[in-house]
């Protein structure tokens, strides 16, 4: 029987590469229910995978089906498909996403910017850069464990993933866990300033290791806007209309409305609002006498 991933890889048409069919199936890309309690044991024990990397989150197919209809469908993307399994703290998910004929990439799927790009070849390049992301950085595990907690968590997420691997991946991979720490300069951007990082290379050697996972040679793309799409649209509640406070101004019984109205459209306070309505009838009820007295 086929499970929740491959029922969704066959609808979309994506198959699951071996990689990332071999780490579902292991359960611990599943939280559970208890993660709340038992998040720091079960990091420390048996890490899910890549959970010593930054900022990255595992989708489970109820989640990933969703965002496909709800966002990433391909009669809202321009026939583009994609299938989520991952995402980060702002919104974005990561997608396996058709390269070409027969090639399947991660794409980055930004929720709030007008393109998003094909980052990574294959899934196994998607592992493996954020693995050497984090040999150069491992500073966030510092936030909840000690350095040497945090170098336990990479190996160990090094360890359990590479299983998987052909060997020379593998290897790779695994010899970077043999370096010993330090901490070493670090910049987030070209124009950052410089901070410290606990890692295990120095941020040069991960630029020079990046090159040996090139992004493909495929043009970034547009994706629709979550909030845009459709169904979403729909689910969404109607622009709350804001009375007219002129109309209710010259209105009997209305002036409260009016105050109320001006206030909310202009981000004023009550009492600057209640002079504004005071003065507006005062102006247009002399005009409305003036205008009855020519007739």
């Amino acid at each position: 029987m086929p499970s929740p991933f491959e029922i969704i890889a066959n609808e979309t048409g994506i198959p699951l590469p071996d990689l990332l069919h071999s780490l579902l199936a292991t359960g611990r890309t599943d939280y559970g229910s208890d993660w709340r309690t038992t998040w720091r044991e079960r990091i420390l024990t048996s890490p899910p995978p890549l959970m010593s990397c930054y900022d990255f989150e595992w989708l489970d197919a109820a989640s990933s089906r969703r965002v496909i209809s709800d966002w990433l469908n391909p009669q809202f993307q321009d026939g583009r498909s994609f299938l989520p399994f991952g995402r980060n703290g702002a919104g974005d998910v990561f997608c396996l996403m058709p390269t070409d004929g027969q090639s399947i990439g991660v794409a980055h799927v930004f929720h709030d910017c007008d393109d998003s790009e094909i980052g990574y070849r294959s899934f196994v390049d998607f592992v493996c850069t954020r693995f050497l992301e984090t040999f150069a950085d491992m500073s966030h595990l510092l936030d909840d464990f000690s350095e040497q907690e945090a170098l336990e968590i990479v190996k160990a997420d090094v360890v359990h993933v590479s299983e998987f691997l052909d060997p020379r991946v593998r290897e790779y991979l695994q010899s970077f866990c043999h370096l010993p720490p330090a901490h070493r300069e670090y910049r987030d951007g070209p124009r950052a300033c410089p901070r410290v990082a606990f890692s295990l290379i120095a941020q040069d050697q991960l630029s020079v290791e990046l090159l040996k996972f090139p992004a493909p040679l495929v043009d970034p793309f547009p994706v629709v806007a979550r909030w845009d799409v459709p169904s979403y649209a729909s689910r969404r509640p109607a622009p709350e209309s804001i009375p007219d406070w002129r109309i209710d101004a010259l209105k009997s019984g209305k002036k409260f409305s009016a105050i109320k109205s001006y206030q909310k459209e202009y981000g004023v306070s009550l009492s600057e609002a209640k002079n504004a309505i005071d003065d507006y009838i005062h102006t247009h009820s002399s005009d409305t006498s003036q205008e009855t007295r020519l007739k």
